[in-house]
Protein backbone atom coordinates (compact mmCIF):
# COMPACT_ATOMS: atom_id res chain seq x y z
CA UNK A 1 0.00 0.00 0.00
CA UNK A 2 1.30 3.52 -0.82
CA UNK A 3 1.31 4.63 2.91
CA UNK A 4 5.09 2.88 3.50
CA UNK A 5 6.75 3.36 7.13
CA UNK A 6 8.70 6.59 5.50
CA UNK A 7 5.53 8.44 4.41
CA UNK A 8 4.40 7.21 8.13
CA UNK A 9 7.28 8.82 9.34
CA UNK A 10 6.42 12.24 7.43
CA UNK A 11 2.76 11.56 8.85
CA UNK A 12 3.87 11.78 12.30
CA UNK A 13 5.82 14.97 11.70
CA UNK A 14 3.54 16.60 10.20
CA UNK A 15 1.17 15.93 13.53
CA UNK A 16 3.46 16.34 16.35
CA UNK A 17 3.56 20.07 16.10
CA UNK A 18 -0.49 20.42 15.41
CA UNK A 19 -1.19 17.48 18.34
CA UNK A 20 1.22 17.45 21.08
CA UNK A 21 -0.33 18.77 24.33
CA UNK A 22 -3.79 18.83 23.47
CA UNK A 23 -6.50 17.44 25.20
CA UNK A 24 -9.06 14.77 24.53
CA UNK A 25 -12.21 16.36 24.10
CA UNK A 26 -14.64 13.37 22.55
CA UNK A 27 -14.36 10.11 20.83
CA UNK A 28 -16.25 8.86 18.18
CA UNK A 29 -16.81 5.43 16.34
CA UNK A 30 -18.33 6.27 13.03
CA UNK A 31 -17.56 2.71 11.72
CA UNK A 32 -16.17 -0.61 12.65
CA UNK A 33 -13.04 0.18 12.22
CA UNK A 34 -12.64 4.00 12.40
CA UNK A 35 -12.34 5.80 15.63
CA UNK A 36 -12.14 10.02 15.49
CA UNK A 37 -10.15 11.98 17.89
CA UNK A 38 -11.41 15.34 18.36
CA UNK A 39 -9.12 17.65 20.43
CA UNK A 40 -8.80 21.07 21.39
CA UNK A 41 -8.74 23.34 19.40
CA UNK A 42 -11.30 21.64 16.52
CA UNK A 43 -8.69 18.86 15.49
CA UNK A 44 -10.12 15.57 14.30
CA UNK A 45 -7.38 13.06 14.55
CA UNK A 46 -9.04 10.08 11.86
CA UNK A 47 -7.66 6.69 12.96
CA UNK A 48 -8.44 3.60 10.46
CA UNK A 49 -7.50 0.30 11.13
CA UNK A 50 -10.24 -0.87 7.76
CA UNK A 51 -8.19 -3.37 5.57
CA UNK A 52 -8.97 -1.14 2.18
CA UNK A 53 -7.79 2.54 4.06
CA UNK A 54 -5.64 1.55 7.15
CA UNK A 55 -4.63 5.54 7.71
CA UNK A 56 -3.75 8.01 10.74
CA UNK A 57 -4.10 11.26 9.76
CA UNK A 58 -5.92 14.78 11.02
CA UNK A 59 -9.05 14.93 8.22
CA UNK A 60 -11.26 18.36 8.06
CA UNK A 61 -14.68 15.53 6.36
CA UNK A 62 -17.44 14.73 8.96
CA UNK A 63 -19.01 11.23 9.26
CA UNK A 64 -22.46 9.98 10.61
CA UNK A 65 -21.88 8.29 13.95
CA UNK A 66 -24.16 5.64 14.64
CA UNK A 67 -26.89 6.06 17.05
CA UNK A 68 -25.64 3.50 19.70
CA UNK A 69 -21.38 4.03 20.34
CA UNK A 70 -20.06 1.05 19.88
CA UNK A 71 -18.39 -0.81 22.93
CA UNK A 72 -14.59 0.54 22.17
CA UNK A 73 -15.84 3.72 21.53
CA UNK A 74 -17.39 3.34 24.99
CA UNK A 75 -14.05 1.88 26.53
CA UNK A 76 -12.23 4.90 24.89
CA UNK A 77 -14.21 7.59 26.16
CA UNK A 78 -13.74 5.96 29.29
CA UNK A 79 -10.41 5.98 29.94
CA UNK A 80 -8.64 8.72 27.50
CA UNK A 81 -11.67 11.60 27.82
CA UNK A 82 -9.95 15.00 29.06
CA UNK A 83 -6.70 12.79 28.33
CA UNK A 84 -3.29 14.62 27.06
CA UNK A 85 -1.15 13.68 24.11
CA UNK A 86 2.26 13.51 25.46
CA UNK A 87 4.35 11.67 22.37
CA UNK A 88 3.78 10.24 19.16
CA UNK A 89 6.47 7.87 18.28
CA UNK A 90 6.86 5.40 15.67
CA UNK A 91 8.42 1.85 16.22
CA UNK A 92 11.45 2.21 14.02
CA UNK A 93 10.30 2.08 10.03
CA UNK A 94 7.69 0.29 10.64
CA UNK A 95 4.09 1.13 9.74
CA UNK A 96 3.42 1.53 13.39
CA UNK A 97 3.02 4.66 15.54
CA UNK A 98 2.23 4.99 19.11
CA UNK A 99 0.13 7.69 20.66
CA UNK A 100 1.14 8.02 24.30
CA UNK A 101 -1.61 9.93 26.54
CA UNK A 102 -1.49 11.67 30.26
CA UNK A 103 -4.40 10.89 31.89
CA UNK A 104 -6.10 9.98 35.33
CA UNK A 105 -7.62 6.97 36.94
CA UNK A 106 -10.43 6.06 39.04
CA UNK A 107 -8.16 6.60 41.62
CA UNK A 108 -7.31 10.01 40.69
CA UNK A 109 -3.96 8.81 40.01
CA UNK A 110 -1.66 10.08 37.01
CA UNK A 111 -1.28 7.00 34.46
CA UNK A 112 0.35 7.12 31.16
CA UNK A 113 -1.78 5.17 28.38
CA UNK A 114 -0.75 4.06 24.75
CA UNK A 115 -3.15 3.91 21.76
CA UNK A 116 -1.18 2.02 19.30
CA UNK A 117 -1.72 2.08 15.60
CA UNK A 118 -0.91 -0.64 13.57
CA UNK A 119 -1.11 -0.53 9.83
CA UNK A 120 -0.35 -3.66 8.51
CA UNK A 121 -3.32 -4.34 5.41
CA UNK A 122 -6.47 -6.14 6.78
CA UNK A 123 -4.42 -7.23 10.10
CA UNK A 124 -4.93 -3.52 10.67
CA UNK A 125 -5.56 -2.73 14.39
CA UNK A 126 -5.77 -0.03 17.13
CA UNK A 127 -4.76 -1.15 20.39
CA UNK A 128 -5.19 0.56 24.27
CA UNK A 129 -2.68 -0.18 26.32
CA UNK A 130 -2.13 0.38 29.94
CA UNK A 131 0.78 2.39 31.87
CA UNK A 132 2.16 -1.43 32.87
CA UNK A 133 2.10 -2.74 28.91
CA UNK A 134 -1.13 -4.79 29.27
CA UNK A 135 -3.79 -4.59 26.81
CA UNK A 136 -6.81 -3.40 27.83
CA UNK A 137 -8.93 -3.83 24.72
CA UNK A 138 -8.36 -3.37 20.51
CA UNK A 139 -10.25 -2.38 18.16
CA UNK A 140 -10.30 -5.84 16.84
CA UNK A 141 -9.53 -8.85 19.11
CA UNK A 142 -7.09 -11.32 18.01
CA UNK A 143 -7.33 -14.62 19.93
CA UNK A 144 -4.99 -17.52 19.79
CA UNK A 145 -6.96 -19.77 16.84
CA UNK A 146 -6.98 -16.47 14.56
CA UNK A 147 -2.92 -16.27 15.20
CA UNK A 148 -0.43 -18.41 17.46
CA UNK A 149 2.16 -15.79 17.05
CA UNK A 150 0.61 -12.45 18.18
CA UNK A 151 -2.68 -12.92 19.98
CA UNK A 152 -4.40 -9.19 21.41
CA UNK A 153 -7.45 -9.61 24.13
CA UNK A 154 -7.51 -7.61 26.99
CA UNK A 155 -5.58 -8.52 30.03
CA UNK A 156 -2.71 -9.68 27.97
CA UNK A 157 1.31 -7.91 27.54
CA UNK A 158 1.14 -6.10 24.24
CA UNK A 159 3.85 -7.25 21.67
CA UNK A 160 5.01 -5.01 20.00
CA UNK A 161 5.27 -5.81 15.96
CA UNK A 162 7.42 -8.05 15.20
CA UNK A 163 10.55 -6.27 13.26
CA UNK A 164 11.93 -7.37 10.03
CA UNK A 165 15.73 -7.61 9.14
CA UNK A 166 15.84 -5.11 7.23
CA UNK A 167 18.21 -2.01 6.12
CA UNK A 168 17.06 1.23 6.91
CA UNK A 169 18.06 3.79 4.30
CA UNK A 170 18.58 6.69 6.93
CA UNK A 171 20.55 4.48 9.00
CA UNK A 172 22.83 2.09 6.71
CA UNK A 173 25.13 3.76 3.86
CA UNK A 174 24.15 3.12 0.18
CA UNK A 175 27.19 0.57 0.09
CA UNK A 176 25.68 -1.53 3.02
CA UNK A 177 22.76 -1.36 0.97
CA UNK A 178 24.64 -2.29 -2.16
CA UNK A 179 26.22 -5.55 -0.80
CA UNK A 180 23.00 -6.52 0.89
CA UNK A 181 21.25 -6.28 -2.65
CA UNK A 182 24.57 -8.49 -4.46
CA UNK A 183 24.26 -10.88 -1.51
CA UNK A 184 20.52 -11.80 -1.66
CA UNK A 185 18.72 -13.57 -4.13
CA UNK A 186 19.06 -12.41 -8.03
CA UNK A 187 15.71 -10.40 -9.24
CA UNK A 188 14.55 -7.47 -10.78
CA UNK A 189 16.13 -4.45 -8.96
CA UNK A 190 13.07 -2.81 -7.49
CA UNK A 191 11.88 -6.42 -5.72
CA UNK A 192 15.33 -6.28 -4.41
CA UNK A 193 14.97 -2.94 -3.73
CA UNK A 194 11.97 -3.85 -1.73
CA UNK A 195 13.44 -7.01 -0.07
CA UNK A 196 16.11 -5.41 1.38
CA UNK A 197 15.13 -2.10 2.46
CA UNK A 198 13.18 -1.32 5.37
CA UNK A 199 9.36 0.72 5.22
CA UNK A 200 9.87 1.31 1.46
CA UNK A 201 6.75 1.24 -0.45
CA UNK A 202 6.80 -0.98 -4.24
CA UNK A 203 6.34 2.32 -6.04
CA UNK A 204 9.25 3.92 -4.25
CA UNK A 205 11.23 1.04 -5.42
CA UNK A 206 9.98 1.24 -8.29
CA UNK A 207 11.11 4.84 -8.95
CA UNK A 208 14.31 4.34 -7.16
CA UNK A 209 14.68 1.40 -9.58
CA UNK A 210 14.18 3.65 -12.71
CA UNK A 211 16.07 6.79 -11.99
CA UNK A 212 18.82 4.26 -11.50
CA UNK A 213 18.46 2.26 -14.61
CA UNK A 214 16.61 5.33 -16.86
CA UNK A 215 13.52 2.70 -17.37
CA UNK A 216 15.37 -0.41 -18.49
CA UNK A 217 14.53 -3.52 -16.22
CA UNK A 218 17.42 -4.58 -14.56
CA UNK A 219 18.40 -7.34 -12.17
CA UNK A 220 20.19 -7.12 -9.36
CA UNK A 221 23.40 -9.17 -11.08
CA UNK A 222 23.31 -6.88 -14.04
CA UNK A 223 24.50 -4.24 -11.63
CA UNK A 224 27.82 -2.64 -13.65
CA UNK A 225 29.89 -0.19 -11.81
CA UNK A 226 27.86 2.66 -13.83
CA UNK A 227 24.63 1.61 -12.48
CA UNK A 228 26.09 0.68 -9.03
CA UNK A 229 27.41 4.86 -8.69
CA UNK A 230 23.98 5.42 -10.11
CA UNK A 231 22.64 3.47 -6.88
CA UNK A 232 24.44 4.54 -4.54
CA UNK A 233 24.27 8.25 -5.55
CA UNK A 234 20.31 8.46 -5.51
CA UNK A 235 20.40 6.56 -2.09
CA UNK A 236 22.51 9.17 -0.28
CA UNK A 237 20.44 12.06 -2.28
CA UNK A 238 16.99 10.36 -0.82
CA UNK A 239 18.65 9.91 2.59
CA UNK A 240 19.32 13.27 2.35
CA UNK A 241 15.96 14.31 1.72
CA UNK A 242 14.55 12.61 3.66
CA UNK A 243 16.92 13.54 6.87
CA UNK A 244 16.08 17.03 6.12
CA UNK A 245 12.33 16.51 5.95
CA UNK A 246 12.07 17.59 2.22
CA UNK A 247 9.14 15.81 1.54
CA UNK A 248 6.29 16.48 -0.41
CA UNK A 249 3.03 14.94 -0.25
CA UNK A 250 2.08 13.90 -4.06
CA UNK A 251 -0.85 12.05 -5.56
CA UNK A 252 -0.45 9.94 -8.95
CA UNK A 253 -3.66 10.95 -11.41
CA UNK A 254 -4.45 9.05 -14.33
CA UNK A 255 -5.36 10.57 -18.05
CA UNK A 256 -9.45 10.96 -16.37
CA UNK A 257 -8.35 12.81 -13.36
CA UNK A 258 -9.03 9.31 -10.94
CA UNK A 259 -6.83 8.97 -8.11
CA UNK A 260 -4.41 5.92 -8.74
CA UNK A 261 -1.27 6.14 -5.76
CA UNK A 262 0.06 8.77 -3.49
CA UNK A 263 3.75 9.18 -2.17
CA UNK A 264 6.09 11.65 0.25
CA UNK A 265 8.21 12.69 -3.47
CA UNK A 266 7.54 13.05 -7.02
CA UNK A 267 7.18 10.33 -9.59
CA UNK A 268 8.78 10.12 -12.82
CA UNK A 269 8.07 6.31 -13.26
CA UNK A 270 4.98 6.86 -15.85
CA UNK A 271 5.81 9.63 -17.92
CA UNK A 272 2.96 11.14 -19.52
CA UNK A 273 0.49 8.45 -18.15
CA UNK A 274 0.54 9.53 -14.77
CA UNK A 275 0.19 13.33 -13.28
CA UNK A 276 1.42 14.22 -10.42
CA UNK A 277 -0.61 16.71 -7.90
CA UNK A 278 1.29 18.33 -4.72
CA UNK A 279 -0.56 19.34 -1.65
CA UNK A 280 0.18 21.50 1.22
CA UNK A 281 -0.21 18.42 3.80
CA UNK A 282 -0.48 14.85 4.20
CA UNK A 283 -3.67 15.32 6.02
CA UNK A 284 -5.48 17.15 2.89
CA UNK A 285 -3.81 14.17 0.78
CA UNK A 286 -5.13 11.72 2.32
CA UNK A 287 -8.52 13.30 2.63
CA UNK A 288 -8.50 14.06 -1.04
CA UNK A 289 -7.33 10.64 -2.29
CA UNK A 290 -9.77 8.70 0.24
CA UNK A 291 -13.02 10.57 -0.25
CA UNK A 292 -12.65 10.50 -4.23
CA UNK A 293 -11.93 6.52 -4.25
CA UNK A 294 -14.77 6.24 -2.40
CA UNK A 295 -17.32 8.29 -4.47
CA UNK A 296 -15.66 6.21 -7.41
CA UNK A 297 -16.20 2.76 -5.46
CA UNK A 298 -19.82 4.36 -4.88
CA UNK A 299 -20.51 5.32 -8.82
CA UNK A 300 -19.02 1.89 -9.86
CA UNK A 301 -21.39 0.10 -7.60
CA UNK A 302 -24.45 1.92 -8.51
CA UNK A 303 -23.70 1.29 -12.42
CA UNK A 304 -23.25 -2.44 -11.27
CA UNK A 305 -26.27 -2.71 -9.87
CA UNK A 306 -28.13 -0.76 -12.68
CA UNK A 307 -26.81 -3.50 -15.04
CA UNK A 308 -28.00 -5.95 -13.28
Amino acid sequence: MPLDGICMQAVAEELRPELLGLRIDKVQQPARDQVILLLRGNKRLLLNAGANAPRIQLTALTRDNPAEPPMFCMLLRKHLSGAKLLEIRQQGLDRVLHLRFETTNELGDRVVLTLSMEIMGRHSNLILVDEHGRVIDAVKRITSEMSRVRPVLPGMPYAPVPAQPRLSILADPPSRILEALRAGPDGELSKALQQVLEGMSPLVCREIAHQVTRGAQVAVSQLDEELATRLRFFLSQLCDRLGEGRTQPTMLLDPQGRPKDFSYLEIHQYGASMACRPYPSYSQLLDQFYSERDRIDRVHQRGADLLK
